[in-house]
């Protein structure tokens, strides 16, 4: 059996300050120890859900234009401005090779071996989730020998996006039946997503993989292992997510709290995060009740932000400007509800002729308004008249309605997987400051790209690359080179 070292009891956070761990670890690194995989199971998701939740959350919030870098504060300046470095990221990089997936190594070799189906599956879902949030954040990354230092393989061969996506949908399909063929229960306590529901796993799995899908049809060279028809019949078949996987057991103490909110706010006082104006604009043009539950107002109670990245402009200061709500227990999600349904929504109008999309956008609008209370808010956007209501002149039209409406309901809870959505789709647009209208983006003001450029990943990081012979160049590009599907 495989010895396994107790990185943590959940994962360390050093990502944004670099100077305080998120959470208490226990760890002797000259000790290997046996751990009862019930007790890793949840340390490994919640270092998943940090990483996640934290950081990269972060990075997704500028990048999707949620907030902007406050003029009264420099902290993350860097993003802002696009001027991300290969070693930008490495604790976070660090923290998801040698805290999640080394545990969920560990969860799935132990489980094999005994027969823990459901462990095994919950492991692969959560080792595959990750997987795609290294792909699509860095275009390529360790996979196939990713956590083989137990057998002496430091240098890691990179995997290519497009090679670790058909990984992940393999190891999902081996999982599920591996689970189904002789089906073994995981214990409520352990599991801090669903609570050891399988059923809600089954569903897990199936979402994932439609995004993986959906993701990946949309390169100029899609894979070859998967279709639209697959798409489809994975909507028709229908065990699709209706309801959030979320981590939501946080509490209201240091280190406890969600890990934007425990260092962004805690520790920083909450004065790096401004509203951006580009998602302002589009809520006050369209009268948008959610904003009343995303934002708060300056002090003089006006909706005034800041277009993204003009920290350096010092017209306004920060107590005049709208803000961001962040709450110490404020889930980090890895699905939405609205997430699901625009998915489908999108692969309808694409791969079905438009049949269902409606229904689907419609459910998904609903479903973001239910999140902030307004369920029955939702009706008078969508219906005939609506701001929002479904009525695009062609395909083209209704698939920019539906990410537009996307990229809007993940504000404050997926704001990662919205700047991988919009960097896929290209909607919203980027258009110039100036010329940009209610619902684009515009180029950061502090741009440190050449002309016309826009963040489109991160750099492979410096820990691997510095260490590792296998690690490939840099892209060309740099962070404007766009990963594998969006190309």
């Amino acid at each position: 059996m495989k010895k396994f070292k107790l990185i943590a009891v959940a994962l360390l956070f050093i990502g944004f300050t670099s100077c305080e761990d998120y959470l208490d670890v226990n760890q002797d690194p000259n000790k290997a120890q046996n751990v009862d995989i019930s007790l890793v199971l949840a340390s490994a998701q919640s270092a998943t859900c940090v990483s996640i939740g934290g950081y990269f959350y972060n990075l997704g919030g500028m990048w999707s234009q949620y907030y902007t870098q406050s003029p009264d504060a420099s902290q993350y300046q860097n993003i802002d401005e696009y001027n991300i470095t290969p070693d930008f990221f490495d604790d976070t990089y660090r923290a998801i090779y040698s805290g999640a997936l080394t545990d969920y190594d560990y969860i799935k070799s132990t489980a094999s071996e005994s027969g823990q189906t459901g462990y095994y599956l919950i492991a692969t879902l959560m080792e595959s989730y990750t997987f795609q949030v290294v792909a699509d954040i860095y275009g390529a990354g360790a996979y196939s020998e990713a956590i083989e230092a137990n057998t002496g393989n430091l240098t890691p061969k990179y995997d290519q996006g497009v090679e670790i996506y058909s990984g992940i949908l393999a190891a999902i399909d081996d999982a599920v039946t591996k689970y189904n063929n002789a089906p073994t229960g995981v214990g409520a306590t352990s599991d801090i997503i669903f609570g050891g529901d399988m059923n809600m796993w089954i569903q897990f799995a199936n979402t994932l993989k439609l995004k993986i899908m959906m993701r990946g049809i949309s390169s100029s060279t899609p894979p070859s292992d998967y279709t639209s028809a697959d798409i489809m019949n994975l909507i028709n078949t229908g065990n699709l997510l209706a309801t959030d996987a979320k981590m939501t057991n946080f509490e209201n103490a240091q280190n406890k709290r969600n890990p934007f909110y425990d260092v962004v706010i805690d520790r920083l006082g909450g004065v790096n995060t401004a509203a951006s104006n580009t998602m302002i604009r589009y809520l006050v043009d369209n009268d948008d009740a959610r904003i009343w539950t995303t934002y708060v107002q300056a002090d003089d109670n006006t909706w005034t932000a800041k277009e993204q990245g003009d920290f350096a402009n010092r017209d306004i200061n920060f107590d005049n400007l709208a803000k961001p709500i962040f709450t110490y227990n404020m889930p980090v999600y890895l699905f939405t509800a609205h997430e699901v349904a625009f998915l489908q929504a999108e692969a309808m109008e694409r791969f079905a002729g438009g049949a269902g999309a409606k229904g689907m956008y419609d459910a998904g609008v609903t479903a973001s308004f239910a999140q902030h209370g307004m369920a029955d808010t939702a009706s008078t956007y969508i219906g005939a008249g609506g701001v929002y209501e479904y009525n695009g002149a062609d395909m083209e039209a209704r698939i920019k309605q539906i990410m537009t409406q996307k990229w809007v309901s993940m504000i404050n809870q997926q704001n990662l997987e919205a700047f991988f959505e919009l960097t896929r789709t290209g909607y919203p647009e980027y258009k110039e400051d100036g010329v940009a209208q209610p619902g684009d983006l515009t180029i950061s003001l502090a741009s440190v790209l050449g002309a016309g450029q826009t963040p489109k990943r991160l750099l492979y990081a410096d820990i691997s690359t510095s260490r590792n012979p296998n690690a490939p160049a840099q892209p060309a590009g740099g962070i404007a080179a766009p990963v594998w599907w969006a190309e």
